[in-house]
């Protein structure tokens, strides 16, 4: 009996401790299941190193297809949306049979979607250089015609990943972008006179832009000419074109040769004052030259130094009667010499003196009125160039030139002078770009000396779709015929809306509207232009 008592004994304490066994196998399981979520969080960080490359903050854009670094993201942390996750979830004991740790995985850095289109817009194509103008320049009796001549700055570059943007002709290490317009519309003053007379208008275009892609020196430039035709008014009819290359040899690390061409042409209106008589037709007006320079960097401070030479000649005008008008009096060029002084203070912002010494020199010694207009002319301008952000970048630079004439019956030319261009780009779809600019031009008027201009110019550029883009232009001028009481004040205002249908073909929109007030009897005027075509690129 005690035996059987003593068995009892002994069997009472054997089912607690069978039943504890039981419980601490059991619980086993669910310390694994417990360390799950920290190897599934292994996992979610595993998966997202292996997205590192693609989530990366130095990378330029977002990946292409347009998957954004932030759709894998949250893609990631959604176990649903991968199979991987369940399959590593149902396995309990790999977390503590490979030793990993749970750990919280780290946040990820993220950006506005557009910061990487507007880096595309701001990281190259800023303002076009000032020294690309012609420093001859045509005479500026009129508003320049916004229906014809390009931007003053320079238009963004063109995405790779854009399916609307042309990819170019490949040339060895230069790519060539070339384009064809026709157009065609209504012109309501093709004289750009006071008597108005309006006409049908067919424009034809071709541009050429090139841009290198060498491992050392660069070679860019942008070309562009321009026919207009006027069936009821052939007197008219007029070429129109521009364009400069640009050559940068890198001779050394801190030494570099700068080599430019440029050319415009353009032609006279029937009411200018340099004409002084109504003529059949209009007279062309060619300019042309070149530039060679050499920079030299001494740590931050930059030494430019650039010799300038330019030819300007005008074409002799007919008179209704067919009695010849001669101009080759006007006919000069211009010898010069620029030194510039720069000094990098932060990256992105250089201010800089700009000190030009020019000669102009005509063909004849004398003009038709016996006057003599060869002139000396010393510029002087301190500004800086600067980029805030990549989003606001441009050169703004501020003056005074003086211009001596070799007869002394001219008087001289002096007055400030203000020049540079800025390109914001307020969001990944809208830029605008304003510009301004001083000159001195040549003049036959009798008893002036010179034209002193002044130019400001502003752009507005917004993308509404991918392949629909409205542009809106406007530029003020003003003209002071020094020596004599003819002033003008004038503008031109435009719009222009561009679609494409691909890469290689597209179609243009535009009105322009020119008007200008002048003291010279006979020299005011004011046209509208519209006109609508095709655009092709190659």
């Amino acid at each position: 009996m005690a035996d059987e008592r003593r068995t009892r004994g002994q069997a009472g304490p054997g089912l607690p401790a069978l039943v504890l066994a039981v419980s601490l196998a059991a619980a086993g399981p669910v310390r694994a299941q417990v360390a799950a979520p920290g190897a599934g969080q292994g996992f979610d960080q595993g998966a997202g190193q292996g997205l590192g490359q693609a989530t990366d903050p130095s990378l330029p854009g977002p990946l292409p297809g347009g998957q954004d670094p932030a759709t894998f993201a949250l893609r990631a942390s959604n176990p649903a949306a991968q199979g991987g996750l369940s399959r590593g979830i149902a396995r309990p004991g790999a977390a503590s049979r490979f030793g990993a740790r749970p750990r919280n995985p780290p946040q990820r850095r993220t950006r506005p979607p557009t910061t990487a289109i507007t880096r595309q817009a701001t990281q190259t194509g800023i303002a076009d250089d000032s020294r690309l103008r012609p420093v001859v320049q045509i005479p500026v009796s009129g508003v320049p015609d916004l229906a014809a001549g390009v931007p003053l700055l320079r238009r963004r570059t063109i995405d790779p990943l854009d399916p609307y943007g042309p990819l170019g002709i490949r040339l060895g290490g230069l790519t060539l972008f070339p384009a064809l317009q026709q157009s065609v519309g209504y012109d309501s003053n093709p004289d750009r006179s006071i008597y108005r007379s309006g006409s049908m208008a067919l424009l034809s275009q071709g541009e050429l832009r090139v841009a290198s892609d060498w491992s050392s020196h660069e070679l860019t430039g942008a070309m562009r000419f321009g026919y207009f035709l006027y069936p009821d008014n052939p007197n008219a009819d007029r070429p129109d074109g521009d364009g400069a290359m640009r050559l940068r040899l890198d001779v050394a690390r801190d030494t570099k040769v700068d080599v430019e061409g440029r050319y415009a042409i353009s032609t006279q209106r029937a009411g200018s004052p340099d004409l002084a008589a109504q003529v059949r037709d209009r007279p062309l007006v060619a300019t042309y030259g070149g530039t060679v320079g050499v920079t030299q960097n001494f740590n931050r401070l930059q030494v430019t130094l650039a010799g300038l030479i330019d030819r300007q000649s005008f074409e002799n005008a007919q008179l209704p009667d067919g009695t010849i008008l001669r101009q080759d009096d006007r006919n000069a060029n211009q010898f010069g010499l620029r030194l510039r002084t720069g000094y990098e203070i932060s990256p992105g912002f250089t201010p800089f003196v700009d000190t030009l010494v020019d000669t102009r020199i005509h063909d004849f010694a004398v003009d038709q009125s016996g006057l003599r207009r060869d002139s000396d002319g010393v510029t002087v301008r301190a500004g800086s160039s600067f980029e805030i952000s990549r989003l606001l970048t441009g050169e703004v630079s501020g003056g005074y030139l003086s211009r001596h004439y070799a007869d002394p019956r001219l008087s001289n030319v002096t007055g400030p002078v203000i020049d540079g261009s800025v390109t914001w780009a307020a969001t990944a779809l809208t830029s605008l770009r304003v510009g301004a600019s001083t000159s001195v031009s040549e003049t036959i008027v009798p008893g002036a000396s010179g034209i002193f201009t002044r130019t400001a110019v502003a752009e507005i550029t917004h993308d509404l779709r991918r392949n629909l883009r409205l542009t809106l232009a406007g530029t003020l001028i003003s003209n002071d015929y020094q020596g004599t009481s003819i002033r003008e004040q004038g503008y031109s205002a435009g719009v222009k809306l561009d679609y494409r249908l691909n890469r290689w073909l597209g179609f243009r929109a535009s009105y322009a509207r020119e008007l200008l007030r002048s003291t010279a009897i006979g020299s005011s005027y004011h046209s509208d232009t519209y006109l609508v075509g095709v655009r092709v690129n190659p």
